[in-house]
């Protein structure tokens, strides 16, 4: 009998533990603030903080800035570079 339940019960635990990894997985919405890249000229630029939170996860319409919502949010890299596009956050 007890060959058989432990085999069981090791299957039924991967099983269980792989779900809720894929559940947890899917389930992540990482939220950044949205940065708008500014060009000074002459090559010199600089990242700006919006105030505006956003997602990376990519599934809805593009986060924009709320005062001219043709600019196109994006994360952090640096000081003087923005990095990845940020989307807006989706209930």
């Amino acid at each position: 009998m007890r060959k058989f339940i432990f085999p069981v019960v090791l299957v039924l635990m991967g099983t269980g533990s792989a779900f809720a990894t894929k559940v947890v997985k899917e389930s992540k919405q990482a939220i950044e603030s949205g940065y708008r890249l500014v060009n000074h000229g002459e090559g010199q630029f600089e990242c700006i903080n919006t105030g505006k939170d956003c997602s990376t996860v990519a599934g809805g319409p593009v986060c924009t800035w709320s005062v001219d919502n043709t600019v196109q949010l994006r994360a952090a890299a640096s000081e003087t570079m923005c990095g990845e596009l940020l989307y807006e956050i989706q209930p």
